[in-house]
């Protein structure tokens, strides 16, 4: 009898134990199977200036304290099928939203394959009107008022075209972003300060 119950509590025993590794196994394989599962973003792209990057200073030259031109842009890992880009470049003031946002730059129709703009181009896609002069053209920020301010250029790639059914002379920054939602790839943005 009581060799009977020793090998019962031998067999409970190892049974427990196969039970044990079997959980440890089906634990590994979830840790396993979560890392791999991990999301990835297929499409990065990088964007910057020539002589700038994000979290950087903008440079005085692209300034109205000194000539004013457009600003030099590169960017790199264009996703697969990108057919335009679209540029865009604003500042919020202080009184924002009781004042709307100051757009210094609204650049659309930008060619797929295009990878840089050189400063002052005038040659590259089609120009939104600013909100300084309400031209279609690159207006320079002008710093007023003590401390850093901060600038913001956006890059989209598009899928498509924009839409855009205005008149030269009405296509704002608001115009074009409205007219590539539903067709962006990717963005990317870049936060660039000016000091006087």
């Amino acid at each position: 009898m009581i060799r009977i119950i020793v090998i019962l509590y031998i067999l409970s025993i190892g049974l427990w134990g196969c039970s044990k590794e079997s959980e440890s196994t089906n634990s590994t394989n979830s840790n396993t199977n979560n890392s791999t599962t991990s999301p990835t973003t297929a499409n990065q792209l990088v964007f910057a200036g020539t002589t700038f990057a994000n979290n950087g200073a903008y440079p005085k030259l692209y300034t109205c304290d000194s000539s004013g031109f457009s600003p030099a842009l590169q960017w790199s890992k264009e996703p697969a099928g990108t057919k335009s880009y679209v540029i865009t470049m604003h500042h919020y003031p202080p009184t924002y939203p009781t004042e709307d946002k100051h757009v210094y730059l609204v650049l659309y129709n930008i060619p797929s394959g295009t990878n840089a703009i050189s400063a002052n181009s005038k040659s590259i896609g089609n120009f939104g009107i600013n909100t300084v002069n309400r031209k279609n053209e690159y207006t320079p920020p002008c710093s007023q008022g003590p401390g850093a301010k901060t600038y913001i250029l956006t890059l989209y790639a598009l899928s498509e075209q924009p839409s855009i059914t205005t008149t030269a002379s009405q296509t704002t920054m608001d115009v074009v972003l409205a007219g590539i939602r539903n067709k962006i790839l990717d963005s990317a943005v870049m936060n660039v300060t000016y000091t006087r």
